[in-house]
């Protein structure tokens, strides 16, 4: 049985050099990429049943998306094979450790996915469905993405939503469409710039009151996050970890969150939980290597003291 479903883009990730940016990296390497396929490994490895909803090319980047899907162990019933290609990503962190992307996605598989993609049954037995908004770009994965949000709405599926927004891929009706998806979401999970272009608010607490009836957690990077949800607001601060590479590291902490939940934590808890995640995620290089077990999170928590 599947207890998370992850909606959305299994990519190709170039990261090159640490520290030289895009401008100056001479060498990339291949890694597996795409927020909703880290997200649903990210879940599959803290113990929770997981699958992703996509379409991933049958050329030989979207063969070695597929195994390292299988092996993590994550449902890949739902993906549709297509001959469109594969979505490449350049990445480089830069001197301060955050990465810089350039996308190559024109025609690619991941947008390629229909409505005829998504079946009713998915969500009968579904706890958490998952989305971010590369999906809500063009048609036809924009149409496929609503029809599913409408779908766990029907069978009482709790909504995930992980912003995850790149400018550089944004069209100028983008942000219309990701307006109306939060109106589908139970849990939004924003960065603080992201709240504040969602909510079209300069600060951070009038953006978060804007997403009424939803619980708004915002990742803060080395600030930590900030939950508001029925009218309360609370706070937890970031682990004191060595950063090695922090791609991936908003996907941790979102499937932190979705795990978190389905073991009935709230509050300073669930932002607890959700952070180790994330802080074991950052001490280590790349975003599917990095990714920590349950029992590695439970460990890490049981040394920390907060």
């Amino acid at each position: 049985m599947t207890d998370i479903i992850s909606f959305g883009e299994a990519l190709i990730d170039m990261i090159g050099e640490r520290g030289r940016g895009l401008k100056g990296t001479e060498k990339f390497e291949k890694h597996f990429g795409g927020a909703p396929a880290n997200y649903a490994i990210a879940v599959r490895r803290l113990g929770v049943h997981s699958a992703l909803l996509t379409r991933i090319s049958d050329d030989g980047f979207g063969n070695f998306l597929m195994n390292v899907l299988r092996k993590n162990k994550v449902d890949t019933s739902m993906i549709v094979r297509t001959k469109k290609k594969t979505t490449l990503a350049f990445v480089s962190l830069n001197t301060r450790g955050v990465p810089e992307f350039s996308f190559y996605r024109n025609g690619t598989a991941d947008l390629d996915v229909h409505e005829s993609d998504v079946k009713e049954k998915y969500f009968s037995k579904a706890k958490i469905f998952h989305f971010c908004s590369l999906s809500l770009v063009d048609d036809p994965v924009r149409s496929a993405l609503f029809k599913a949000l409408k779908l766990a709405k029907k069978h009482n599926v709790l909504v995930s939503f992980d912003p995850n927004l790149r400018n550089d891929l944004l069209k100028r009706d983008t942000m219309k469409y990701v307006r109306e998806a939060v109106k589908y979401a139970d849990v939004v999970i924003p960065s603080e710039e992201e709240v504040k272009e969602i909510a079209m608010e300069k600060n951070l607490r009038g953006s978060m009151k804007k997403f009424k009836g939803k619980r708004v957690i915002v990742t803060r990077g080395a600030k930590g996050s900030v939950m508001y949800h029925n009218g309360k607001i609370v706070s937890f601060s970031a682990f004191n970890v060595n950063v090695v590479d922090t791609t991936g590291a908003g996907d941790a902490f979102s499937a932190g969150v979705s795990v978190g939940l389905l073991r009935g934590l709230d509050g300073k808890k669930l932002l607890k939980f959700a952070s180790a995640v994330a802080a074991l995620s950052i001490q280590r290089k790349g975003a599917i290597s990095s990714l920590p077990t349950r029992r590695e999170v439970e460990k890490f928590l049981s040394n920390v003291k907060i």
